[in-house]
Parts: structure tokens; C-alpha cells; sequence
């Protein structure tokens, strides 16, 4: 999240029901905060003001994000699990720490195969661990999403120093820049990637990676997707969200906005605590998700319940959730196709030893005595 972010309070005029995957929120320490589970149930046990249902938070371990005084892979993921056991609003992103681990995912995969369907993608935050997101250390992680079908959520921060009015200057980032998460994604073109925040929250920085994102598509080089966490965050017109729909309606492919997810990076910022400038944090959450879907209403018109529909729900329902039911099942059925192309091999094979059998014993008994005798005298 970058700093710098106030809220304004604006009137709760607009309601546009339906259920809600945010795909980018966290549990667990995070700097000088700890988030515990009831930090998220505030959003999802009750409908928010506009009367929206968040169905599902996909969730990684704040414990694990960071270069140093961090809990490890296996720790804490595991206890990320622990603490939404059995709780169906949930669902867990493995944080990986190539940095720490030197490329090596042998606990990863462990993690992995130890608790089965537990993990629906990975997440890796370049920016905290201060390991570029193009370093080869990243692919042996990426070779591993590939070979479980989970997508790979990055943390995706600023290509351009961007100047605020005040005289401060937020200098590029040196870890997380979309051009280089894209420069590895083009070697795994086949694992979905998330520019997480899509690259930044405004202007040329969010832009630059929605260029990219049209780019991959068109080239078909990459499958990078984005999440909209604090993008336009104290705008209610979201103009770089809406330029971001328009530029993936349009690439060479079609349409490809199917490509864009929902997220709040909750429970960070103004969705913790007592949130920020008087607003508590339920209302800021129905507020950023109220915002968003007036300004693609007013942008889009008749076109605009299908975007937010995808936006809001489907894409990340595709991606982290259908797309591996398809997989489990593809795998189950090639399993079976297996099975069965080796019993009918096993059963065509028996009636061709059976069938030698018969002639076999046809020729033996017309064989002339001559030659029966003579091969018994050389035993």
C-alpha cells in the first residue's frame, strides 16, 4: 500500500447487490500491526451497507512478508491455515520466500502436498523481500505453479517517481515494476500472474501496467491479470480503472476483461483499527466497493452489470476456483483413461498369448515323429 492516502467521506447513495471475491487480504503481523481473523470477519459476516455479500477473501500471511525477522514458508503458512480452518469465507495464497530460500521450493512443495487443496495460488511481495521480480531465483517457483495450475499473486508497485503537490517524491520502485514481473512472466507464459494494485494507484504508473497487460495478450507472450487493490483509492470517478477496462474490451484477442480482479488489500490501511478521518473501516470497504461499481455504471451504462459481475466475482471465481475443479477433474478422467487403456491392453494382450497358445499346440501335435525323436536324442 502507499501512504499518502486519505479518505473523504461521501453520501452512501447507490446499491448494485451481489457477491464479492476479494482477491488480495492478509492475517497474520504486518510492521507494527497484527491482524487476527475477526480484522476480516467484520467485512464477510454480514452484508456491507450496499447490501453486497463478500463471499470469499483469498488470504496470505502477513508473518511471511518481509526480508528479515519473518516467520519461514513452512511456519508461517501453516499458520495461516490454522487460523481459517473451517471457515469457507477464506481461502489461502502460499507466501514464497525466494529470497530466504535461495530458489529452492522443496518446502513450498512440501507445503504443498502435505495439505492438499488447502493453497488456490502463491503470493510473493518483491518490494519486501528486495529481490527483483525478474531474478532467475522466482522460476523454479513459477515451474512449481505451473505443474500445481495456481496462479501467482505479485505485489506490483510504481515504474515512474510520481511528485506530489506537497514537494515529496515517491521514487520508483527497484523490486516490483510491472516490466519486470511481466520480463518473468514471459518465461512461465502459461502461469496467470496478478500485478497486484496494477502497478500502483494512478496515472502513469497504473497505466503502464494495463499497457502491458494488452501487450501480453496481443503478443501472447505472458497471461498477466491485474488487481485493483487502492487503485484511484480517493477518487469516486476511477478514471484509471475505467481507462484499464476500455484498453482490455478492446486488444487485439477481444475482450479480455476477465483479466481484472477486485481487491482491497484489507485489512491494511483505512480497513483496520479505527480507520481513517472519522470513517470506520466497514464503511470504508462499502464505500471503495460502492465507488467502483457507480463509476462503471457511469461509464459503461447497460454494458456496466456485466462488468462488474466479472470484476467483482467471476474472474477471480475462474481463475483461483473453476479453473482447478476443470484441472482436478481433467486430471481424474486422464487418470481413467489411463486405467482403462491398460486394462484393454492387459485383455487384448491375454487373447494374443492365448490365441499364440492355440497355435502352438496345433503345431506341435502335427509335427512328423521323425523330428519329435530327434529332439528328444539331442536332450
Amino acid at each position: 500500500m502507499i501512504s499518502r492516502i486519505n479518505m473523504t467521506q461521501r453520501p452512501y447513495n447507490q446499491s448494485f447487490r451481489g457477491n464479492i471475491i476479494d482477491a488480495h487480504t492478509h492475517l497474520g503481523k504486518w510492521k507494527q500491526n497484527t491482524f487476527a481473523l475477526d480484522t476480516l470477519d467484520t467485512f464477510v459476516k454480514t452484508p456491507l451497507e450496499n447490501g453486497d455479500v463478500v463471499e470469499k477473501m483469498l488470504v496470505s500471511s502477513a508473518d511471511c512478508l518481509g526480508e528479515t525477522n519473518v516467520l519461514d514458508e513452512t511456519t508461517g503458512n501453516k499458520k495461516l491455515l490454522g487460523m481459517i480452518a473451517g471457515n469457507k469465507n477464506y481461502a489461502a495464497l502460499a507466501v514464497c520466500q525466494p529470497n530466504l530460500t535461495q530458489g529452492d521450493t522443496s518446502k513450498i512443495k512440501s507445503l504443498l502436498d502435505e495439505n492438499p487443496k488447502q493453497f488456490v495460488g502463491l503470493k510473493f511481495h518483491p518490494r519486501e523481500m528486495k529481490l527483483p521480480a525478474d531474478s532467475l531465483l522466482y522460476d523454479k517457483y513459477l515451474e512449481l505453479a505451473q505443474e500445481y495450475h495456481l496462479p501467482c499473486l505479485f505485489h506490483s508497485d510504481q515504474s515512474f517517481d510520481i511528485n506530489y503537490p506537497d514537494g515529496y517524491v515517491s521514487k520508483k520502485n527497484l523490486y516490483s515494476r510491472p516490466e519486470q514481473i511481466y520480463t518473468l512472466a514471459k518465461r512461465h507464459k502459461d502461469v496467470p500472474v496478478i500485478l497486484g494494485h496494477m502497478g500502483g494507484n494512478f496515472g502513469d504508473n497504473t497505466q503502464a501496467a494495463v499497457d502491458l497487460m494488452v501487450k501480453s495478450v496481443n503478443n501472447g507472450d505472458a497471461t498477466l491479470y491485474a488487481d485493483i487493490s487502492w487503485v484511484n483509492c480517493d477518487t469516486t470517478e476511477k478514471p484509471d480503472i475505467i481507462t484499464a477496462i476500455k484498453k482490455l474490451m478492446t486488444t487485439e484477442k477481444g475482450d479480455m476483461t476477465e483479466r481484472l480482479l477486485f481487491g482491497t488489500d484489507a485489512p491494511l490501511g483505512r480497513f483496520f483499527g479505527s480507520g481513517e478521518n472519522g470513517v470506520p473501516p466497514r464503511k470504508a470497504y462499502s464505500k471503495t466497493v460502492e465507488d467502483i461499481k457507480k463509476a462503471i455504471r457511469n461509464a459503461f451504462g447497460d454494458k456496466a452489470d456485466g462488468i462488474i459481475e466479472k470484476i467483482f466475482y467471476k474472474n477471480a471465481d475462474n481463475l483461483f476456483f473453476k479453473k482447478a475443479e476443470q484441472t482436478a477433474e481433467q486430471v481424474s478422467q486422464n487418470t481413467g483413461k489411463t486405467a482403462f487403456s491398460k486394462y484393454t491392453k492387459f485383455i487384448a494382450g491375454g487373447v494374443v498369448l492365448a490365441a499364440a497358445a492355440a497355435v502352438g499346440l496345433v503345431l506341435y501335435h502335427n509335427k512328423k515323429p521323425a523330428a519329435q525323436n530327434v529332439s528328444s536324442v539331442k536332450n
